[in-house]
């Protein structure tokens, strides 16, 4: 994962960037592409300010909101969600349960070793347990800008290599959808994709 200085020094206004504010319409798109059972544990991945695990602890019993950045997961917390838990760590430093479903969005590009991730992500799942995650399809690294300041380990993924990775690691019925374009202020519009998949 990324150093969380960045992330830490713009927590206080995170939500409040255009960018976060266009990442808004992902939740619900998620959910009604990938809707979730009120009997489960789901993982945020890279949860950040809580972009979907705000969106998702309503329809579910419980959601872990994980992320490296302690400023981020404070942001979260103050908002008041009795059924989301912040968990400050690595997740390649092992984690405390198994989930029914992992969430994401725009975390994964931060991210070195992707293949490792899957596996993480496919272990870290009960059998029948689904991820939904979204990311930037492949670009040209104008997105970011300063992609090495922002922790950017990635300029988006093909969905060949992520599926790849995925049922490398174990899981099935992988799948990409595009779920929004985001509109860049340099003029540009960016894709994001859902990739959907399953633990058998």
């Amino acid at each position: 994962m990324t150093t969380p200085t960045h992330f830490d020094a713009a927590a206080r206004d995170w939500d409040q960037r255009p960018m976060s504010q266009q990442l808004a319409a992902v939740p619900p798109r998620m959910l009604a592409l990938a809707p979730f059972a009120a009997t489960d544990h789901v993982l945020d991945f890279g949860a950040g300010t809580g972009l979907l695990a705000t969106a998702i602890a309503p329809q579910v019993a419980r959601v872990t909101a994980l992320d490296s950045s302690a400023g981020m997961l404070q942001v979260l917390q103050e908002k008041g969600f009795a059924n989301i838990t912040p968990l400050q760590q690595d997740i390649f430093a092992g984690l405390p349960a198994q989930y029914r479903a992992i969430v994401s969005c725009m975390a994964m590009h931060h991210v070195a070793d992707i293949a490792a991730l899957m596996r993480a992500f496919a272990a870290a799942l009960h059998p029948g347990g689904r991820i939904a995650l979204v990311d930037l399809y492949a670009e040209d690294g104008s997105f970011h800008g300063d992609n090495a300041a922002k922790g950017v380990q990635h300029l988006g993924f093909a969905p060949a290599a992520l599926q790849q990775h995925a049922e490398q690691a174990g899981l099935h019925n992988v799948a990409f959808t595009e779920i929004l374009q985001i509109q860049h202020p340099n003029g540009r519009a960016y894709p994001l994709f859902l990739m959907t998949g399953r633990k058998p």
